[in-house]
Parts: structure tokens; sequence; C-alpha cells
């Protein structure tokens, strides 16, 4: 249901666009898509401060008693591969030129491995909402190639009950980051009204953070999610 308000809020906000396209002196048309494949995340391992606890403080012959100091603990992290779901809308403005807005879902789980111990499991969902310009380099045949760039915004979320969130390690929601994507595809004209679009797209975003036991956070850096796939559009004079 809130995938579903998401997708008719951004068809929504395309069309009130078409007013602004029509005052450019351009031929404004319309395109909703649904489009599914496959969701390829990775990152980067890094490390966390966690805190030590020590069974004594450590006294020298001469001097105060030494406090325990926080440790650096290796962390690996994976993301599994699995399936996206993405949908949208698109406002053709002139043949060559097009305004996009889309959502996109995938169940891509995140786990965390510190060194020596097991892997724990934690965010299992990946929301993306974008806002591209399109560009197509041919627009009078029935394959029309185009490459496109954007902005938005990227969330990792996941079960308050997973193993990491229990233990310490990381957040059940990493919240709304800054993320931009780039790709290019291709749309097969099948009749008037549909075609077929093939597509790839790199989305990148900053990478989960991990936060210690002793609330510091750590292992940042930046998310690759590479998403080819496939749909049907949908076109609107």
């Amino acid at each position: 249901m809130r995938s579903a308000r998401i997708i008719l809020s951004l068809i929504l906000l395309t069309l009130m666009v078409v007013p602004w396209a029509h005052a450019q002196g351009g031929n404004p048309s319309l395109e909703a898509f649904i489009q599914a494949g496959a969701s390829f995340l990775n990152g980067t391992s890094g490390q966390i401060q966690q805190q030590v606890i020590c069974p004594a403080p450590v006294c020298p012959v001469q001097g105060p008693c030494l406090p325990c100091l926080p440790t650096l603990v290796g962390v690996i992290n994976s993301f599994s591969k699995t399936a996206r779901l993405f949908a949208g809308a698109r406002l053709r403005f002139t043949r060559h030129d097009a305004l996009e807005a889309s959502y996109s879902f995938s169940p891509n789980l995140f786990t965390l491995q510190p060194a020596g111990q097991p892997a724990l499991p934690s965010y299992n969902r990946v929301d993306v909402i974008s806002f591209n310009y399109v560009r197509y380099l041919w627009a009078k045949t029935r394959v029309q190639p185009f490459v496109t760039g954007g902005v938005g915004v990227n969330r990792f979320s996941g079960p308050s009950d997973a193993s990491a969130v229990v233990s310490g390690y990381i957040n059940a929601d990493n919240a709304w980051q800054f993320a931009w994507n780039y790709g290019g595809g291709a749309d097969l004209v099948l009749r008037r009204h549909f075609a077929l679009r093939l597509e790839i797209r790199d989305y990148i975003t900053g990478q989960p953070k991990s936060i210690s036991t002793s609330g510091i956070a750590g292992m940042g850096g930046t998310s690759h999610n590479i998403v080819p796939s496939a749909g049907l559009v949908f076109r609107f004079k």
C-alpha cells in the first residue's frame, strides 16, 4: 500500500510539470512504466569502535590506573543479490528530452560479520525515489536508445528484531539519504501506445553506517547498486 501511494504521488508530480513543458513550445506526452530486474548491491568493509569491558583496571607500579580504551573491530559486510521492482512516469516534452520520476524497491539483505563472530543479518529492504533527466539519441525509429542521470533519496530498513540490530551494531532504519544514478537503455516501440524498455542503471548512495556498543558511528563508505531491468511502457498523448 505504501509503495502504491509513492508511485501515485510521483505520477501526479510529473503531471504537474505538463503545463511547464507545454509553455516551452514542445509537444509533451506522458508515459507510465513498470519494470523488473536484478539488484546487485555492493559496498566496502570497514571497522567499528567497540568498548572492551576490562575485568579490572590496569594499575602499574607507579602512576595512575589506566582505563580500558576502545578497540577497533574489523567488520565484513555484504549485500545479497535479489530482484527489483521499478515503476514511475516519464514526461517527454520534446522528441529527444524527457523528465522522469520513479520509485524502486528491492529486498536486498544486508549482513554484518564482526571479526571472529558469526554473520548477523540486518536490513532487508531498499527504497529509492529518483528524479531524472532523459536524453533520447534517436526518436524517429522503432528502437529509441537513451541515456539518463538524476538525483533522489535512498533508504535502507529492516526488522527491529534482526540480529545485528538487537546486538547494537546497526539501527533498524538508516533514514533517507541523498542518492544519484546514471545509466542508459532503449525503447522498442511495439505499437503507438506501447513499448518494451530495456535498461541498466547504477544507483549510488552512502553505505549503511554501523554503530558500536558505545554509540560511536563507524564503517561508512559508498554503495553501488547495479540494476539491469526490462518492462513495459504505456504512452498517453
